[in-house]
This record gives structure tokens, sequence and C-alpha cells, in this order.
């Protein structure tokens, strides 16, 4: 059985989807799939070593990669040399291409419709849930998502769980790269992140906690962000660090405690990345969380600032408490693996082939 990759996702640097696939890939067997990306700008490709990237950046190289892969998309599609396409990311130019061979769409998250409502995507969304004979779920409440949204069959929707990749902690440097004790917050800050409720939580929490920073990864902060953070009274205990994958396992590592304040997301890997490093979460009690997390996190409402910044203190001011949730964090990582994901994705693509 050969399963096609197309080059979407893979235009894109971070983020992750891309991670996904790029994990799923790695995970499968090297016989079992091609992709039709030329070139690459990501990152996870360039860390598993998949498919040629990009030696430099350069400004446009998104839009760049994007247009050299193309063609050579169209033409692999309509080779139709394979046994099931599948799709990456939601551009529907490519569905005419593979004519009646099987096709696997994943749904990640409900944002598009909801949260951050861009209806132009979720017309192609729609599309290409229709035409899939297969649609990957991310999580139960994903999929419950994705059947109140959209009209697909019940039956063709199949949930399978992101996998973790376990670091090998010892190989890491042992230096702290923030000396003061933080709280770590991983992602960007757009609205449903929910980052500046969680912000106004964490300025109360800094005066019962003077010591504990604050560390947030992604892009740097705007101006507009900074005056923000100095109104809040926290400029000088918020530091910005853009993290490569190792640099983000020792910031988990090193991390009092990571804190998920979202109020949606679809799986949630960072939950995974700070288990899997030994850091306890503290995490909203909205959308996916509970399912993935379950009795490993501890909660909070994450329309109230007073409960995230409870929660956050009942945790500093408790040591033996951290290193409980830490343990059950540990333990609960090993359900997850990209192994597990891979073979539970080749079992949809083997029931679809005619």
């Amino acid at each position: 059985m050969k399963v096609l990759f197309d080059h979407q996702i893979f235009s894109f640097r971070y983020g992750g989807a891309s991670k996904y696939f790029a994990m799923l890939m790695s995970s499968l067997p090297s016989d079992s799939w091609s992709a039709t990306s030329l070139f690459s700008s990501n990152e996870y490709v360039r860390a598993k070593h998949l498919f040629r990237t990009y030696r430099y950046m350069f400004r446009g190289q998104t839009q760049v990669t994007d247009l050299l892969n193309m063609p050579y998309t169209h033409y692999r599609l309509r080779r139709r040399d394979y046994d099931v396409y599948h799709q990456t990311n939601f551009g529907t130019s490519f569905i005419g291409d593979i004519g009646t061979k099987p096709m696997v769409t994943t749904y990640h998250d409900s944002n598009l419709s909801t949260i951050d409502p861009h209806p132009e995507i979720v017309a192609k969304q729609r599309k290409s849930l229709q035409r899939s004979d297969a649609i990957i779920a991310v999580s139960q409440n994903t999929k419950n998502d994705l059947l109140q949204l959209f009209d697909v069959d019940e039956e063709k929707v199949h949930v399978i769980y992101h996998g973790i990749e376990l670091p090998e902690l010892d190989t890491l440097p042992k230096e702290r790269i923030v000396e003061h004790p933080y709280i770590l917050y991983v992602g960007r800050r757009s609205e449903y992140k929910n980052f500046w409720r969680f912000a106004e939580a964490f300025s109360h929490v800094h005066i019962k906690y003077p010591d504990v920073h604050l560390v947030c990864t992604s892009e740097a902060f705007s101006a507009q962000e900074s005056e923000r953070l100095v109104g809040l009274g926290i400029w000088g205990a918020v530091h910005h660090i853009g993290a490569d994958e190792a640099t983000m396992q020792r910031l988990y590592r090193d991390a009092l405690l990571f804190v998920f304040p979202s109020l949606y997301e679809g799986f949630g890997m960072p939950i995974l990345e700070s288990w899997s490093c030994g850091c306890p979460v503290a995490l909203s009690s909205a959308s996916c969380f509970p399912e993935i997390a379950r009795d490993a996190g501890v909660y909070f409402d994450p329309n109230d600032d007073e409960s995230i910044a409870d929660c956050m203190s009942r945790l500093l001011g408790d040591e033996a408490l951290l290193r409980s949730y830490a343990a059950k964090g540990r333990e609960r990582v090993k359900l997850f693996s990209w192994q597990k994901c891979a073979t539970e994705h080749m079992k949809v693509y083997q029931s679809i082939i005619q």
C-alpha cells in the first residue's frame, strides 16, 4: 500500500498540524508513503530528514514554496500511482486530480468555524470532508464539533490521538535558560488562546510570589503587547524566548509549571510535551482538555482570572502537589505514542482501499 501526502502543510515552518504530519510520516514504514513536497520550509521535516528543506530562510518563503510545489502536486495526483491520498490542508484545487482514488482528511479543530471565523476556508473544509472516504479527528471532542458543524457520515470519522516522542533529557545541556523560577506559556497569543486573561491572573500571582517569572514562546511581543504588560506591572518578570525543539524541552524541564489557558483546542499537543519533560500541567477545563489530561492535570475556569490565579497559587505553594502532578503526567504520557498513532492510521487507510 502506498499513501500520498501533498505539500500543503509543509510550506509552513512551524505549527501543530505540520508537526503531526511529519511525525506520522516518520512513524509509518518508509516504503508505505511518499510526498509531493519538492521543497519545504518545515522545521519538523528538517529534523526528521523526510525530504528536502531550505538551508536558509528568506522573506516570502511560505508563498514561494507553495508556488513551487503546486504543479508537482497536481502532476503526482493525476498519475494516480498511489492507493490513498491524505491531504495535509484544505486546498480543494487538488480534489479533481484524484478521480475515484480514496481520500483521507484530518480535522484538527473547529476554530475556523467558531472562535476565529473564516467562512472561505470553512467552505473548503466542507468540500474536502464531503469528498473524503475517511476523516481523522484528533479527539472525541473534535469529532463531536465536526459532526455538529458539517453534514458528514459519522461512520467515516475515526478518532486518533496524537503521539509524543519522549525526549532524552539526559542529553540536553544542564544549564538553565532562565535563572528565575518560572511559569511557562507556550504558543501564540491570539484571542482564543486566552493569554491576556492568563496574564492578568499571573499579575496577581506575581504579587504573592515575586520571584516567580513568566516565560512565553512563539513570536516576540509587539509594542502594544509590551505596553499591556507594563500596565499589568509584570513587564520586568516576563521573558520571550523563540524556541526550537531542543530549547522547548529545556524550558519544559526547568519550569515550575506549564499553564494552558486556551478557550479551545483540538487536542493540545503541549500537554504531552510538558509531561514528557516532567513538568506539571495546569489547564483550562474547556474543550478537549479533560479528555486528554484526565486526572493528570489541574483545572481552572478559563473565563475567570481569579480561578486561574487561585490554581497557580495553590500549586506554587505546595511543592509536594507539584511533584504529584508531574508524576501523574509522566505516567499518562506513556499512553500516547506516534507509533500507536501511525498504526491506527494504517488501519484506516487499509479499510478504504477497494
